[in-house]
């Protein structure tokens, strides 16, 4: 435990999963959330826009990664043609220590989204009409409608996805493994790829258990 404390790598992988969740959880809840109310408004009724936006969670980790990587590729990748339509120069994603983990917390939001969708939509749509009615009646707007009727009566649904997806968060690990392989200079390791390192790359079981 000692030599875990003084171990740059470890520490360097902690800090890479605490931007992760920071970043990737809490916008997963507030982009999951929002698409909840949007698909809950009459503004969106289609089954197909439910449908597209859970794909992904549905899809294999391993799977999506490689697509992510045929996505971000420098030369031919999705997003660099994008780039390049606005005239601003390539970017190499997944080998630039900037641009590594902000890329692969993208990828993360986009995949794990669907899923909060779905969940904070049940919680919506037990929400009793009447509670709105009193609130209309009251004289409220929108914002305080969403703030103090909707908010507070799916607290449990909110609870709920918070725990889960922190846990999700911390265990991450295929998509680092897949795409990046803890690089470029260790910019995305994290915790659980650094126990897998540590004990099935360089069988230091021992020192695996302790992080």
């Amino acid at each position: 435990y000692v030599l875990i404390f003084q171990d740059q790598y470890f520490i360097k992988a902690v800090f890479n999963t605490l931007i992760y969740v920071l970043f990737a959880h809490f916008g997963v809840m507030v982009i999951g959330l929002a698409l909840a109310l949007l698909v809950n408004s009459k503004l969106v009724k289609s089954n197909a826009f439910r449908a597209a936006y859970f794909l992904p969670y549905v899809a294999s980790m391993v799977g999506v990664s490689i697509i992510w990587i045929w996505m971000l590729d420098p030369t031919k990748g999705f997003f660099n043609y994008i780039l390049k339509i606005f005239g601003i120069n390539s970017i190499n994603w997944l080998a630039d220590s900037r641009w590594a983990l902000p890329a692969i917390i993208v990828m993360g939001i986009w995949k794990g989204v669907g899923y909060n969708m779905l969940v904070n939509l049940a919680g919506l749509q037990g929400v009793d009409e009447s509670y709105y009615e009193a609130a209309i009646v009251d004289g409220t707007n929108k914002w305080q409608v969403f703030w103090k009727v909707t908010f507070p009566l799916i607290s449990p649904t909110t609870f709920f996805l918070f725990i889960t997806g922190m846990i999700n968060s911390f265990n991450m690990f295929e998509q680092v493994n897949v795409m990046t392989g803890g690089g470029p200079m260790n910019a995305t390791t994290t915790i659980v790829h650094q126990i897998y390192t540590r004990a099935f790359l360089k069988y230091q079981m021992g020192y695996a258990s302790a992080e």
